[in-house]
């Protein structure tokens, strides 16, 4: 009865065997899971019916008349919105006081003013000398 016990050691050893087995078992599994889904999918797409190139060709020259007639269509709303907005812009009495205001204010130059005579002028800008830490003990 004694040999049937099995010390803590034992079977710790044991233990780690089982994972290490699940580890290398994982990865000798990796490469067929990860081609499985491909095989698949390769089988799926034998299946499909694909398109003759005369069928290709239509279909490619009505998505290209599709979208030159939508960038048309797209144009014309953007050109039209515009002439609306200048149109009520128009409108607006206050449009001359707005157009004063509509210039880059970055390029404008900053005015300094110029102290008067005798007038001592302060630097704020100037960093103030700072001391350096006493060596210590």
């Amino acid at each position: 009865m004694a040999d049937e016990k099995k010390t803590v050691k034992e079977t710790t050893e044991v233990k780690a065997e089982k994972k290490e087995n699940k580890f290398v078992a994982f990865f000798k599994k990796l490469p067929g899971k990860i081609a499985t889904p491909f095989k698949n999918m390769w089988h799926e797409l034998k299946k499909v019916t694909w398109p003759t190139k005369a069928n290709y060709l239509k279909y490619l020259a009505i998505v290209l008349i599709f979208m030159v007639f939508m960038g048309v269509v797209i144009g014309l709303l953007d050109m039209g919105a515009s002439k609306l907005v200048s149109a009520l812009s128009s409108l607006n009495p206050n449009n001359a006081a707005t157009e004063e205001h509509d210039h880059d204010h970055a390029e404008e130059e900053t005015q300094v003013e110029e102290p008067a005579e005798g007038e001592t002028v302060q630097d704020d800008t100037a960093a103030e000398p700072t001391e350096a830490p006493a060596a210590g003990n």
